[in-house]
């Protein structure tokens, strides 16, 4: 990927640094997606039965299958097309509170937390239970890629109704004019200089159809990423989950107004 500009000093990354923390945090879904293939057999009847008898607390568990279509173009003739069933690509489960959600897949592994969000403690005890189960199953000797993504929605109260109260950059109409919004959309990527991450945060805007149902909502989207593959060793997972916890904040923090992060406590 393209780095544009000077390239800045090494960042320090502070694992101790804390936070505020939000009792009435915005997020709606907290997820991790491990990429790492399995290299045990993945077999559906035998994973089914070990997951229904592991995991009885996720009583609702979804089948999914890999599909791949062919298309074939022709001078003068319609397209041909072919579908090809892959086999088994993995399970998904959902928890009986509604709360999490886990994939267990042939090439990764993914949970994910949805609202009310608690904590990072509380979420990431039970992602590495989750993730140990995978690991039992599968048996991946290493990790492609990592992601952890946070997704924040933020409802425009009626008092506030202006961008300015919750971003610290927020949008600008052409001087003089004070239009107000219809779409607002807004997507930067980010290099961590010496460091195998990347950051993804987009910003935009969720219009009801009808807004007497509802109010109008700023979603902040922050996907946090590394590609860089590594063993699965004792502890370097956690250490990179702490790292780009760290900077999921840093950019969170650094996006929204003090006014609206009062607001969440």
């Amino acid at each position: 990927m393209p780095r544009l500009g000077t390239m800045p000093a090494e960042i320090k990354i502070d694992p101790t640094e804390s936070f505020p923390h939000l009792p009435k945090a915005p997020i709606v879904e907290a997820a991790v997606d491990i990429r790492a293939r399995a290299e045990l057999p993945w077999e559906e009847k035998a994973i089914a039965e070990q997951l229904k008898e592991r995991l009885p607390e996720y009583p609702v568990t979804l089948a999914q299958h890999a599909f791949q279509q062919h298309f074939q173009f022709g001078s003068n003739q319609p397209p041909q097309g072919s579908y090809q069933e892959l086999g088994l690509k993995g399970f998904r489960l959902q928890s009986a509170d509604n709360l999490h959600i886990v994939q267990f897949n042939r090439d990764g592994f993914v949970c994910s937390r949805l609202a009310p969000y608690e904590s990072w403690e509380r979420f990431s005890s039970e992602l590495f239970r989750l993730w140990d189960i995978y690991v039992e199953f599968a048996g991946p000797s290493q990790i492609h890629r990592l992601g952890l993504r946070f997704i924040n929605l933020i409802k425009l109260s009626p008092e506030h109704q202006d961008l300015r109260y919750y971003l610290v950059v927020p949008p600008l109409t052409a001087p003089e004019l004070h239009l107000p919004f219809v779409a607002f959309l807004h997507q930067d990527t980010f290099a961590i200089p010496r460091l195998p991450y990347f950051v993804n945060i987009v910003k935009t805007i969720q219009l009801q159809q009808d807004l007497s149902v509802g109010e109008p909502a700023l979603i902040v989207d922050i996907d946090v990423s590394s590609e860089q593959p590594f063993a699965l060793e004792d502890g370097i997972l956690k250490d990179r989950l702490t790292e780009m916890r760290w900077l999921k904040n840093r950019f969170f923090f650094g996006n929204i107004t003090t006014e609206a992060v009062e607001s969440f406590k």
